[in-house]
């Protein structure tokens, strides 16, 4: 049981632009996230933290990818902090781009973009990190016209994670950031509890500080959890009108280190009272770096599922897939562990990263989530993904493929040092019913960086249309080094 509880956060300043109240918020319904001109298609937003912005390296930024009945383009729209409206000012190692999430905040119709700045400097506290809200209009995201920062008093790499959701049940998205270094205690070599969570309530003036809420992991004596926040996800694991926030602790890098990672459960109705509670903890968490919710088996309630690429020097990765007790939504059975190696799963099981990228969608239209897993360290870091689908009880083990860029109308080739498949998303870019595979390749180019577009089509995806978007291609001057692809916005 988390030790914490859920209370008004202290000492917490905002900074704002264009704070007007959306005329008529509550009679609009509400846009889909990423969808930030409100024309039916979400688009892509690609957080680029290693991007150099002018001649600042390292400073961060977001590439949003427009989308429309032919899918996506090339028409982007960067945004800085050196865009004008956009609160702050982009520094070297703020990192900017390393989390982004959307949702509707004001329900105005227009999708919101948080970004997420983890090596911010607020208040000469080096690395406390810092949350950025563009709010969207008709004419897509209009940072000069109404833009929002978040800091936390004390936080540690705040905006490492984000995820936002209804977490309060009054029909506004909520957003909750990770804090993952906030109270960390330098005890030479040694590890204590450390990380936190920060929510901020959507309303018709879209996020406020007003009733913000924070949250500790678990600070027992033994079992406490290392980088609480580090992962965050969201989704209705019981049948209230609120969805409930699952919080990812990394743990120390590896497991010799001693410090395992552990997945918390944080139900929506309880929130403001009970707090978060530690629902399981295992060296095999360690370093997990994809977190998300969703129904892979058909039960009940959905499915909890964790990639965990690397826990150890040698280990091979795997994704976790645990189901959630209908009854108790802090309550989960010890997972079912997917690897190479599993039944039906194709390839080897050898030191790839299984698991460093994850999405959840029913490619297959069979009423069962499928899993797009990344595996960037596959044959000399070339990558690829391979798809699970889900099953009833677990997942399915026939039908299951691989997809890399030696597949067939795959744009690009397959290269050393790729990484193609380091970030994965699963989204109908284009609402032709098929869901739209996106790929990751951050080490393309000598890390610049690039992502594969792999349209759907019917139960599986195109061999044709693929299309390939990298910094250079563009037309932006700094591609160097940027690892574009490295995070996408996730639904």
């Amino acid at each position: 049981m988390a030790r914490g509880r859920w209370g008004a956060l202290v000492a917490l300043s905002l900074v704002a632009t264009g704070l007007a109240v959306p005329a008529h918020a509550a009679a609009v319904k509400p846009a889909l996230p990423y969808d930030f001109n409100g024309d039916g298609y979400p688009e892509l937003a690609v957080g680029v933290p290693s991007m150099q912005v002018g001649s600042v390296k390292e400073a961060g930024g977001v590439v949003v990818l427009p989308a429309s009945k032919k899918g996506l383009s090339s028409s982007e729209k960067i945004i800085t902090q050196s865009t004008r409206g956009v609160p702050g000012a982009s520094e070297r190692g703020d990192a900017f781009g390393s989390a982004v999430a959307s949702a509707d905040f004001d329900a105005d119709g227009y999708a919101d973009l948080a970004v997420g700045a983890p090596g911010e400097e607020v208040d000469d506290h080096a690395g406390a990190g810092a949350v950025t809200v563009v709010y969207g209009s008709k004419d897509g995201l209009s940072p000069a016209t109404r833009s929002t920062r978040f800091t936390v008093d004390g936080s540690g790499a705040l905006g490492t994670s984000l995820v936002a959701a209804d977490l309060t049940g009054d029909g506004y998205p909520d957003l909750a950031m990770g804090s993952p270094r906030e109270d960390y205690q330098d005890r030479g070599g040694d590890y204590g509890p450390s990380g936190a969570v920060h929510v901020y309530r959507g309303g018709p003036v879209g996020l406020t500080t007003a009733g913000a809420l924070s949250e500790h992991g678990s600070r027992a004596t033994s079992g406490f959890d290392v980088g609480f926040g580090a992962l965050l996800a969201a989704g209705a694991l019981d049948a209230d009108d609120r969805s409930d926030l699952v919080v990812g602790s990394e743990g120390a890098r590896f497991v010799d280190d001693g410090y395992p990672g552990s997945v918390s459960i944080c139900p929506g109705r309880t929130l403001g009272s009970e707090g978060c509670k530690q629902a399981y903890q295992n060296a095999k968490l360690a370093n997990m770096t994809a977190l998300t919710v969703g129904g892979v088996t058909g039960a009940t309630s959905p499915d909890i599922v964790v990639g965990s690429p690397l826990y150890s020097e040698e280990d091979t990765g795997r994704v976790l897939l645990f189901q959630v007790s209908v009854s108790d939504p802090t309550r989960i059975a010890a997972p079912l562990e997917i690897t190479q190696a599993s039944k039906g799963v194709p390839g080897k099981d050898e030191i790839d990263a299984f698991g460093a990228g994850l999405a959840l969608g029913d490619i297959d239209h069979d009423g069962y989530l499928d899993m797009a897993v990344g595996a960037p360290r596959e044959d000399g870091d070339e990558g690829r993904v391979t798809i699970v689908r889900g099953a009833p009880g677990g997942y399915a083990t026939s039908g299951n493929y691989i997809i890399d860029q030696d597949s067939k109308g795959v744009a690009g080739k397959s290269e050393k040092g790729d990484a193609f498949g380091a970030a994965v998303s699963l989204v109908d870019h284009n609402r032709d019913g098929a869901l739209d595979l996106v790929v990751g390749q951050p080490g393309e180019n000598s890390n610049a960086g690039a992502a594969t577009v792999v349209p759907g089509s019917g139960d599986k995806f195109a061999t044709s249309g693929s299309k390939g978007f990298s910094l250079k291609g563009l037309g932006y001057p700094h591609p160097h080094h940027a690892r574009f692809g490295e995070t996408f916005g996730a639904r």
